[in-house]
């Protein structure tokens, strides 16, 4: 029995690791970089969705049914 390890083994293995690095590290930027704006189209939607209730019913306003982040979307509002 051979007690060295396999050298074409730990070769494998060391790139797999360091794909398996390189993909974490890519997915995590992507995220990172994705947040900021998620954070910004909340805060807008909330906003939105504030002022559209501080609006009475009766006034200068087309569609009152519904005061949802999708339908003041759909309408431009945001």
């Amino acid at each position: 029995m051979n007690s060295e390890p396999d050298p074409n083994r730990k070769s494998w293995t060391g790139q797999a690791l360091m794909v398996v690095a390189a993909l974490t590290a890519l997915l995590w930027f992507l995220q990172v970089r994705r947040a900021p704006v998620q954070l910004l189209e909340r805060r807008d939607c909330e906003n939105a969705y504030a002022a559209a209730r501080r609006q009475p019913l009766g006034a200068t306003r087309t569609d009152s049914l519904a005061f949802t982040c999708g339908t003041l979307r759909r309408s431009g509002r945001l």
